[in-house]
Order: C-alpha cells, then sequence, then structure tokens
C-alpha cells in the first residue's frame, strides 16, 4: 500500500470536465394563425450544440440536459387568450403549458422555464405552438426562447 504524506497526493487529480461551451437565444415577431407554430430568428447562437433546424424547430445536440426559458407577449382581442405549448419530438409537453388571458386592454404574455433530459441519448427538436380564442381575428406576438446547457450526461 501506497502512504501518502502532504507533498503527495494520495489520489490522481480528477479529470477536468469538458466545458460546455455552446448556448442560444431565439427571438420571434409572429402573426400567425391560431394552432400553427412559432416561427423564430436566431438573437444570438453559440457554438453548433443548438440551432434552427427550420424556423419553427430548435434542434438539441444529444448528451445534455438542458434549461429552456421562454417569453412571448401577445396582443389579442379584448378578453381573449393565448396559449402557448412547447413541442419536444413531436410530442405537446402540457406541463410546461401557458394559458395567458387578455383583459380589456388586450395584452397579454406568457413565460416559463423548465429543464429536460430528452435529448440525452439523441437529437431532441423543439417547438411551441400557438394557440388563441376564436374571437381573436389576429395576433401579434413577439418574444424569445433562450436554451442553455446545463449537464453533459
Amino acid at each position: 500500500m501506497d502512504k501518502c504524506c502532504c507533498h503527495t497526493p494520495c489520489c490522481p487529480a480528477p479529470v477536468p470536465a469538458e466545458p460546455i461551451d455552446f448556448y442560444a437565444q431565439y427571438g420571434t415577431s409572429y402573426n400567425g394563425a391560431s394552432g400553427t407554430y412559432v416561427s423564430f430568428f436566431p438573437v444570438f447562437q453559440e457554438g453548433d450544440g443548438i440551432r434552427l433546424e427550420n424556423d419553427t424547430t430548435i434542434s438539441l445536440k444529444p448528451g445534455y440536459l438542458y434549461l429552456i426559458d421562454f417569453i412571448f407577449l401577445g396582443t389579442a382581442e379584448a378578453d381573449g387568450y393565448m396559449q402557448i405549448l412547447p413541442y419536444i419530438n413531436g410530442s405537446p409537453r402540457l406541463l410546461y403549458s401557458f394559458f395567458a388571458p387578455a383583459g380589456t386592454e388586450r395584452n397579454t404574455s406568457a413565460s416559463g422555464s423548465f429543464t429536460t433530459n430528452e435529448a440525452i441519448s439523441s437529437e431532441a427538436q423543439l417547438s411551441f405552438r400557438l394557440t388563441y380564442s376564436s374571437v381573436t381575428r389576429n395576433i401579434d406576438l413577439s418574444g424569445a426562447v433562450s436554451v442553455t446547457p446545463l449537464q453533459r450526461y
């Protein structure tokens, strides 16, 4: 058995973790029909682990736990509403949905934050669906989605 003293480490030094050097934020200025997926444009994108697959789908590199933050501001008809529903790999994530009623001033907002491990073993596709009430003819939506990898698996 090896003996240790204060000048010699007993255990090998830990291997430094691989730095996480990618993150992204995507913005929107959207006025699509109810039931459609929100389109995005890059605000900033560092690295290639997160990217816009098309204008409505954000791709997440496999092997990571991700933090997703979103905020949307809308102008609907008075007493209407909007709902923002995240989808991951084509499936709705109702737990992270946000229902936002509009008052007489017509303004509404939706924001949320959640973590997902759905990209641990394979690439994940993230999108957001906008739904609004039938009294609303059109909605002007603006906002942003930030995606940050938290931990490598």
